[in-house]
């Protein structure tokens, strides 16, 4: 039976078709569009019972008592699969904001005590509750942006016991949170300076330190940043090969600033996505065109921190790779928590359609998590994560910025945000 009905819907956004695999080419603007349609909810299960015209709704399968919502000059479409966050850490990096403005480099602000290495030290010195307080508080922020699944890393725990902790947070937000949320340890971010000299003893550390995460549960990938600043691809060899034993899905913070050859390298290693992306070559893009593996582009890292340079998405995608948007939330280079603020970005500064930003902050999204069976999409038998809008055409999404366009919020056919007001608090 349907005990929620969203109808009318000025535009409903599906996205439904054959989503075996990530979109790319020409189903990449396939949005799956129904005028005056209508989206239909089982609220026991969560799930969705309808996605069609208005006309074509068998109205014997509503409950006698099912609660209607009116989104007629509105759009409907699946909520926003945010699949790159660090979503737990603790401090803030706001001085160094501020520093680079004014033109000081990472490199230098980084020598002066600050970087990735200033929120490790913050993130050790907090507490379980803290951290887990400060996480909450970050995801109903994103929830109000219309993301309903979410990827969070660890990365900032300067030793096992932090990283640990980290990852009991997320497991935390996973068993209380309405939406769906993905843990990845994130072990080698960055070396911390006590194993200065031990590089590969490090390396080590976060292999061995995978088996037993897995076991417990506590995390669903690794990721590794492969880059010549943090770690080699022979480095990076060690953990990906224990993750894979592991039964570990594997992401990896490729060819961020310059095309080191790791795109192509992710890709062998059977890769679920790889991300950043901002200095691929020629190689890169040919070897994901020819893959599953979902490129996930950050376009707010590079707009935050103005160091790098933005993907060539344009390029990739006419290529045939599939493409994937996330916020990439962080402290230090994007403290940003709006997909749809993302989506102006990939338009203006990598060129992409709207089609293609709805596409690749949905089902894309959730093929980079490996849940496109569950979220991505409106359609019947998925879970009820949508939002509705308050334009009347989905192209003003990426158009309009700094307002908030996201009047509804629906995680499971239960409502987290209503007429612009959160109902979830925790």
């Amino acid at each position: 039976m349907i005990d929620l009905l969203i109808a009318p819907c000025g535009q409903l956004l599906t996205l439904g078709g054959d989503n075996r695999g990530p979109r790319r080419g020409g189903v990449l603007c396939d949005l799956g569009i129904i005028e005056n349609g209508a989206l239909g909810i089982t609220l026991s299960s969560g799930t969705i019972a309808y996605a069609g015209p208005l006309d074509a709704l068998p109205r014997g399968r509503l409950a006698p008592d099912c609660q209607e919502i009116d989104a007629s000059g509105r759009v409907v479409l699946p909520g926003f699969v945010d699949s790159h966050t660090h979503l737990v850490f603790a401090g803030d990096r706001a001085e160094e904001f501020y520093r680079r403005a004014q033109g000081e480099s990472y490199q230098d602000i980084a020598r002066s005590g600050g970087g990735i290495l200033k929120t490790m030290e913050a993130t050790r010195a907090a507490s379980p509750n803290e951290l887990l307080a400060q996480a909450r508080a970050r995801l109903l922020r994103m929830y109000s942006c219309g993301t309903t699944a979410v990827e969070a890393k660890s990365g900032y725990g300067p030793d096992s016991a932090t990283e640990r902790m980290c990852l009991e947070v997320v497991a935390e937000l996973r068993r209380t949170c309405p939406g769906l949320v993905f843990a990845t340890y994130l072990g080698a971010h960055i070396l911390p300076p006590q194993w200065a000299g031990k590089r590969m003893e490090y390396v080590q550390q976060v292999a061995a330190d995978l088996g037993q995460l897995a076991a417990e549960g506590l995390a669903d990938f690794c990721d590794v940043f492969v880059d010549p600043l943090a770690f080699s691809r022979n480095e990076a060899a060690v953990i990906v090969d224990a993750g894979r034993k592991a039964g570990l899905g594997l992401k990896l913070h490729a060819d961020e600033f310059g095309d080191d050859g790791t795109a192509a390298w992710g890709v062998a290693q059977g890769a679920v996505s790889l991300d950043h992306l901002g200095g691929i070559g020629e190689a890169g893009i040919q070897a994901l065109a020819g893959s599953s593996t979902v490129a996930t582009l950050l376009p707010a890292t590079m707009f935050f921190s103005g160091h790098g340079k933005y993907a060539p998405a344009r390029k990739m995608i006419d290529a045939g790779c599939a493409v994937a948007l996330a916020t990439d939330l962080n402290p230090g280079s994007s403290l940003v928590y709006s997909m749809p603020f993302v989506l102006t970005l990939a338009v203006l500064e990598m060129g992409m359609s709207a089609e293609e930003c709805i596409v690749a902050s949905t089902i894309n999204g959730a093929h980079a998590l490996g849940v496109d069976g569950l979220v991505g999409s409106l359609e019947p038998g998925k879970r009820a994560d949508f939002v509705i809008a308050e334009v009347p055409h989905y192209r003003e999404l990426p158009y309009h910025v700094g307002g908030d366009l996201i009047r509804d919020v629906f995680i499971g056919g239960n409502a987290v945000k209503r007429n612009y007001a959160l109902t979830l608090a925790w």
